[in-house]
């Protein structure tokens, strides 16, 4: 009878420790939201460098951090360095984020969200502006 009073102890303690674990799970969060609203025309400053912010210069900001390629900056829309900017590595943003390539959280189910692509595409279609 012990024994099975021991057993039944520790099986509370675990539930109650996964419950725990559980709930601190399910508040952090793995990336951004979704934007709210997809802009017709959007530019840099005001539209992509914010979703940027949000998903993706964490590592690839400047300098470059958690092992990402320092051979560009997606902080700025022309780099002052001489190394490629976003706007000269626009293509390659939009092609890795559709692929689901990055931001890494996207294998989680968080990432861009489909207004932040959709805004994207929209920035290539105005051609990129400023």
């Amino acid at each position: 009878m012990i024994k099975r009073d021991i057993i039944a102890q520790r099986c509370a303690r675990l539930a109650v420790v996964l419950a725990v674990t559980a709930l601190a799970l399910s508040a952090c969060s793995f990336g951004k939201p979704d934007i709210a609203s997809v802009p017709a025309h959007p530019t840099f400053e005001l539209d992509v460098k914010p979703l940027l912010a949000d998903h993706c210069l964490l590592c690839h900001g400047y300098p470059a951090t958690r092992g990402a390629p320092t051979s560009f900056r997606l902080d700025v829309y022309t780099s002052p360095d001489g190394f490629p900017s976003a706007r000269q590595e626009a293509e390659r943003i939009l092609s890795s984020i559709n692929r689901g390539k990055m931001p890494p959280s996207a294998k989680w189910g968080d990432g861009v969200g489909t207004n932040g692509k959709a805004m994207l595409q929209n920035w290539a279609t105005d051609g990129y502006p400023d």
